[in-house]
């Protein structure tokens, strides 16, 4: 293939079959999966015919999802999905977009992406899609499996924190910093999937139930997303207000240990200054009398505040 092209095949026959490496012409019926960051690539898509827009939407650096229609036959796709590279985080989603020009498919990506993948493992395992429009419905499957397969950690996560009484404050926010990343991109996917249905695009007819049901899994995901915020801001709150209450407990014990000794401060210091008439200097029982005096004085403050229900 040329250094830009990962992958390509032929859905002419019915049946997907591996162009040769040689194979530079976009003709119809065939699917280009290309290497975004690859210089070369620009070169070759307008020397297809491609209008300049179309193929700087194509390749721009950052996008969210959408969906563009340019006419009957063509159409450009952007995609979020989940990031599973070795070393990268999953919630920074990596980009697939699709051009569907005049018959033929041409996906894009920066990073490797699992969707892809495993659609071209199925090719050429001969078990893959048989049009290009199965392949389109495919790769939006792929991404919505792998988003879905992705959530179902992070329920099991909450419902087990759920039993914990909300003690892991520090996953709490991981996870509410991740969840809220991947609903700032499966939002907009959403309407890229309504869009898609509305257009009504002749060569996808055939195929509108399946996207209907794509959408319907989108809906889900995000539904599970916010209710999963929801639940994170919850125990968040709750772990707030423990804390809270667990240092105005403190403070209020503090409080009333601290009036408890204010007399006898008082007293103490009063009769520690250091001169002349301080009473009990010649009685070698004034210290004795003093102390017992202090541990009354406590105690009727304690019995008061008792009564008063401070304790």
């Amino acid at each position: 293939m040329n250094g830009f092209i990962i992958s390509s095949w032929n859905f002419s026959s019915g049946a997907a079959k591996q162009n040769s490496p040689e194979a530079t012409k976009l003709l119809a019926d065939n699917w280009y999966h290309c290497q975004r960051d690859v210089p070369e690539l620009r070169g070759w898509l307008e020397d297809n015919q491609i209008p300049e827009s179309i193929v700087d939407s194509l390749l721009a650096d950052d996008t969210r999802p959408r969906f563009e229609m340019y006419n009957d036959d063509c159409f450009l796709i952007i995609l979020r999905g989940i990031n599973l590279n070795e070393g990268s985080d999953p919630d920074d989603m990596l980009s697939l977009r699709i051009l569907w020009f005049k018959g033929a498919l041409i996906s894009t990506r920066k990073v490797p992406s699992k969707a892809v993948a495993s659609i071209v493992k199925r090719l050429e395992q001969g078990a893959g899609p048989l049009s290009l429009p199965d392949l389109l419905q495919a790769m939006a499957n792929s991404v919505n499996g792998i988003i879905s397969e992705f959530l179902s950690p992070v329920e099991d996560t909450l419902n087990l924190m759920d039993d914990t009484a909300y003690e892991d404050r520090k996953s709490l926010n991981s996870i509410h910093s991740r969840l809220l990343r991947l609903r700032r991109y499966l939002k907009p996917q959403r309407y890229v999937l309504e869009d898609l249905l509305h257009a009504d695009i002749p060569v996808l007819s055939g195929h509108k139930n399946h996207f209907k049901n794509c959408l319907d899994t989108i809906v889900r995901m995000n539904e599970s997303i916010e209710f999963y915020i929801d639940q994170v801001n919850l125990y968040l709150a709750n772990v707030s207000q423990q804390q809270a209450e667990r240092m105005n407990k403190n403070t209020y014990l503090f409080s009333v240990i601290a009036g408890i000794f204010l007399p006898a401060s008082f007293f103490t210091g009063l009769l520690g200054v250091n001169i002349g008439g301080i009473p009990g200097i010649e009685n070698p029982m004034a210290f004795t009398l003093f102390c017992f005096g202090l541990i009354v004085t406590v105690a009727i403050e304690v019995i008061v505040l008792k009564k008063l229900r401070f304790i």
